[in-house]
């Protein structure tokens, strides 16, 4: 008789717990990089008694949670007693909550002293699997009566993007990322010392584990897509086909660096663009030289509510502008008067036909005067950048130079949503000591632009300090970057041609007819390259050669975990594109296809008979290409359930996540939000737990399988 399916919820540690000053690698890289830093979190270290209880009551039997690294081993062999009896405490409660305790090892995050390790190599280090095994011990020997079940390592097939860049990206994905201007080649070869030491780090956790408790069990949680079947399998072939490291290098040029690079009529644009995560899927973008916020200008005698989300005044707002796509959800009560140009929009105000103009403050500013009144909204930070197209990685790090050497001299240039690297620190002002002041290349973007002997600048002028035009020349901050480049090039600042652009050709400009391909591109480099496949399974399942999968690891799993939110039925590009939306962490517009679940359930089934099966995380968003959660729920479930139906040992599901939590460094808003109780992190100093509908269907679904 097969056992009822269990229900379950999970938290992760740098997630969720409040930050107590014990840093592990994600809060430096956040720091580094100007991401959300974690803060409180949901304050799970102190509330999860709270957080327990919720799950219980949604009638969970399972309850997963991460331990931290860094709280337990603050420095190398030196063990917190304290951390440790914490969490007994938070295990014991679990218990007594009739849930069973699944604990996640490494959850995408470690200590810095581990980092540091060999030089500096971190998971590199040939010594990284006994630090993992030997913390695995070590929890084991304190906790490993509480404890049901192990991950070793979180989403491992996902770690390799902290090594490796594709020539899409602006910024490596995940913590530690690469020294500056590391070749593909270079990349590779660490993702290739990498992943057998991911490997040998479970196995040697897992036998760490069951010597001192032989009935425990390990396995892992690789992130899978749904992808045809067709195209998984030839996708799977590039991985079990590979016959040398040297095979490896070669295909993972495809993602280092694209073949092509596009030539628009300009080579960048300066012209107070805002970064975007839309935008960032179409162009490269700098690090920022200027901080914008969204504003309203109105008459100094209206006086605006404190709530402006349930304001029915009436706004002004130019057309077809990036404002016009964003005011509704500031001002999602107002009436929307559109306008031509900002010029409009004012006359508007002072006409009365509005009772205030929505734009950046950078375009309102010159029209603030003693009767209007400009009010900055709060957390509203737009910040502008300079773009350049994809894949432009050269002339980028030559851009990012400029702006470095120009915050250096103006302290007011924000620091913010940068490309540094955990391998940056203390690297960037030693080379430039030494004179090394080259940026070396790693494209051709440079190449044509030194051949045409000037470079073309898209600019917009007519805001004062950013751009203006004076006779024949332009002034302000965004024409010096532009001179600060061409000498970087040249050696001569006056080599420069301004073009200027209005409107959307701010930022097409430096497109050209490439540009639409470049969906097939990425999808090549995505899903014809080792990375793309679920290579963690195909080495547990003995299909990838030694080089990549010891032969010692493979089979060392108890149980067959795994990761799914996202897949597409179609091979089309334009359909693989969508799906690499949630690998750039844009979760609202990842594309949802519930069915590839109970195929990948089945397929696991096969490739590991005997094997149970746990789905360990599954979830979505506020809303996911217009799912919201309580849908997403109810269609994958059903898919979990028809596995089982058709013989897949599936013998638990868990929904990630009990709670609203801070999604690695991401702004938080409902497209970083995966919570069942939500939790207004940025608003609400008391983190209360709110259930949503996703919340209330969950428990009617986990009481419909008990009933059942």
């Amino acid at each position: 008789m097969t056992q009822p399916l269990r229900f379950g919820v999970a938290t992760a540690d740098h997630q969720c717990e409040a930050y107590a000053g014990n840093d592990d690698i994600r809060d430096v890289w956040e720091r580094v990089r100007g991401l959300v830093p974690r803060g409180m979190a949901t304050d799970f270290w102190n509330r999860y008694r709270e957080d327990i209880e919720l799950a219980r009551g949604l009638g969970c039997t399972v309850f997963r949670l991460s331990l931290s690294w860094a709280r337990l081993e603050p420095q190398p062999d030196v063990w917190s007693d304290e951390a440790f009896a914490h969490y007994r405490d938070v295990l014991q409660a679990i218990r007594d909550a009739g849930m069973s305790a699944l604990v996640t090892l490494v959850h995408n995050t470690w200590p810095l002293h581990v980092q540091a390790a060999g030089a500096g190599a971190g998971p590199l280090d040939p010594g990284f699997p006994d630090r993992v095994a030997r913390f695995a011990a070590e929890v084991t020997k304190r906790l490993g009566d509480l404890i049901g079940d192990y991950v070793t390592l979180n989403e491992p097939n996902q770690l390799v993007y902290g090594w490796i860049k594709g020539f899409w990206m602006r910024a490596y994905a995940m913590p530690p990322g690469q020294p500056p201007y590391e070749s593909g080649d270079a990349q590779m070869d660490d993702v290739l010392t990498l992943i057998p030491n991911l490997f040998r780090a479970h196995a040697k956790s897992r036998e760490a584990i069951q010597k001192i408790h032989p009935t425990a069990r390990a396995g892992t949680n690789p992130l899978v897509l749904g992808l045809p079947q067709w195209l998984q399998r030839w996708v799977d072939r590039n991985a079990t086909h590979l016959q040398s490291p040297e095979a490896a290098k070669r295909q993972a040029s495809r993602i280092a660096q694209s073949a092509f690079l596009e030539g628009g009529r300009v080579d960048c644009s300066i012209a107070q663009i805002t970064i975007t995560d839309d935008r960032s899927q179409h162009a490269f973008f700098s690090e920022p030289y200027y901080c914008a916020h969204v504003a309203l200008l109105h008459a100094h005698s209206l006086a605006l509510p404190p709530d402006l989300q349930t304001w029915r005044g009436r706004v002004a707002v130019v057309a077809d502008t990036l404002p016009a796509r964003i005011v509704g959800g500031w001002l999602p009560a107002a009436t929307l008067v559109y306008a031509q140009t900002p010029g409009e929009a004012l006359e508007a105000v002072r006409r009365g036909d509005a009772d205030a103009a929505f734009d950046d403050d950078v375009t309102l500013q010159p029209y603030a005067t003693d009767r209007l009144a400009l009010t900055l909204l709060p957390r509203s930070e737009q910040y502008f950048a300079v773009a350049l197209a994809l894949g432009s990685r050269t002339l980028l790090n030559i851009v990012d130079r400029a702006i470095r050497d120009l915050r250096a001299e103006h302290p007011e240039i924000p620091n913010a949503y940068n490309r540094k690297t955990i391998a940056d620190i203390g690297r960037e002002d030693a080379a430039q000591a030494d004179g090394k002041r080259d940026v070396p290349q790693m494209d051709r973007s440079i190449e044509r632009i030194r051949k045409r002997g000037k470079l073309r600048v898209g600019v917009h002028p007519g805001v004062s300090g950013l751009c203006a035009r004076d006779d024949e020349r332009y002034e302000g901050l965004e024409p010096e970057i532009a001179r600060r480049i061409a000498q970087l090039i040249f050696g001569d600042e006056g080599r420069v041609e301004f073009v200027e652009v209005q409107g959307a050709r701010r930022l097409t400009a430096t497109r050209s007819w490439l540009h639409a391909f470049f969906s097939l591109r990425k999808s090549i480099g995505i899903f014809g390259t080792l990375l793309g496949t679920n290579w963690w399974n195909l080495g547990m399942a003995g299909k990838l050669p030694d080089f990549l999968c010891p032969r010692e690891c493979v089979g060392t799993l108890d149980f067959v975990g795994l990761d799914y939110y996202w897949g597409v039925p179609s091979f089309w590009p334009g359909e693989l594109h969508r799906l690499s939306a949630a690998a750039d962490f844009q979760y609202a517009h990842a594309p949802v296809w519930p069915g590839a679940l109970s195929t990948i359930l089945n397929e696991a089934a096969r490739e590991f008979p005997g094997k149970p099966i746990i789905v360990i995380e599954n979830g979505c968003v506020g809303n996911a290409s217009g799912v919201d959660r309580a849908d997403y729920l109810k269609a994958h479930i059903k898919e979990v359930r028809k596995a089982v139906e058709r013989g897949a040992p599936v013998e638990a599901y868990l929904c990630w996540s009990i709670t609203s939590n801070r999604e690695w460094g991401l702004r938080f808003d409902q497209g970083s939000d995966f919570g069942l109780f939500h939790i207004d992190l940025d608003t609400d100093p008391q983190l209360k737990r709110q259930p949503t509908d996703a919340s209330r269907v969950y428990a009617s679904l986990i009481a419909e399988s008990n009933s059942g």
